[in-house]
């Protein structure tokens, strides 16, 4: 297998919750089987005493492997994770959400495949859904090709973000997160990738474990609603054209969006799910 370079990319605000933080940080570190060389940590905005005592705990450990940037205000998780890709020096570039768990395999398993597959711009995983209580484990597939994604991202994300791996070629071609949709800077980057003829695929294995809470998956999806609803109208006119029955999807995955938290709840542990959303 050839030498690759592993950079990581994690953001963080003032509303995350410190022992999450440090739990996702000893995943992508303690936790890996193969460690990644580097990881880059965002600081969007200001964080509050309990974020800045973890970070800090961080830097005594990884030194020189952890690159910090501090943003003076909150501008968003695109504009974040833009900033980690401009300074990071990997030839593949992981991403990681602050309050999730990689699993140990995660990091081998992508390099692995991704020296396999020079073909793939793009790699995601699978995800075991889980929240504090202990309740929820449920395990999340997605389209394994590009083959499989085009025949099904209209209907929901063909990728779980904090899975994902890029080459750095992807960004060196210019591709970058947009905010024209807030909150679906993901939904946004992976049509812009299938318009432009990149390769997306995502191993089937678990890679990571992804908290859900139901109080955070209410909040964001009233959030969501309405600018995933453009997004995907955007992408679907992009990818299959402006007449087409795709749209009733993203009319759909709105009124998912809207419905009241028990309602979504029901629906995202239920078969139904499949119709109306997948995690995105």
């Amino acid at each position: 297998m050839n030498a690759h370079h592993i950079s990581v990319i994690i953001a963080t605000y003032k509303g995350e919750k410190p022992e999450y933080l440090d739990r996702a940080l000893r995943s992508i570190w303690d936790d890996q089987k193969r460690k990644p060389d580097e990881i880059v940590l965002v600081e969007d905005g200001p964080l509050t005493t309990g974020l800045c005592s973890v970070v800090d705990a961080w830097k005594e450990i990884l030194e020189s492997r952890l690159v910090v940037i501090e943003k003076p205000v909150n501008q968003g998780l695109a504009a974040a994770l833009n900033d980690a890709i401009e300074v990071a020096h990997g030839d593949l570039i992981a991403r990681m959400d602050s309050d999730d768990i990689s699993l140990p395999d995660r990091f081998m398993l992508q390099e692995q495949y991704m020296d396999e597959h020079p073909e793939v711009d793009i790699l995601g995983g699978s995800i075991r859904e889980f929240n504090d209580e202990g309740t929820l484990s449920a395990v999340q597939r997605y389209p394994a090709t590009m083959q499989e994604v085009l025949r099904t991202m209209y209907k929901a994300s063909p990728l779980a973000h904090p899975t994902v791996m890029y080459r750095s070629s992807f960004f060196k071609a210019g591709y970058r997160y947009s905010s024209k949709y807030h909150i679906c800077e993901d939904v946004t980057m992976w049509y812009d990738a299938a318009a432009g003829g990149r390769v997306i695929n995502s191993l089937q294995d678990v890679l990571l474990e992804f908290r859900r809470n139901p109080s955070v998956m209410q909040r964001r999806s009233r959030e969501k609603a309405w600018s995933e609803f453009l997004a995907y109208n955007d992408g679907i006119s992009r990818l299959y054209g402006k007449f087409s029955y795709k749209y009733i999807y993203s009319f759909m995955r709105m009124c998912f969006r809207l419905m009241p938290a028990s309602l979504v709840s029901l629906i995202y542990d239920s078969k139904l799910r499949r119709i109306f959303a997948r995690h995105g």
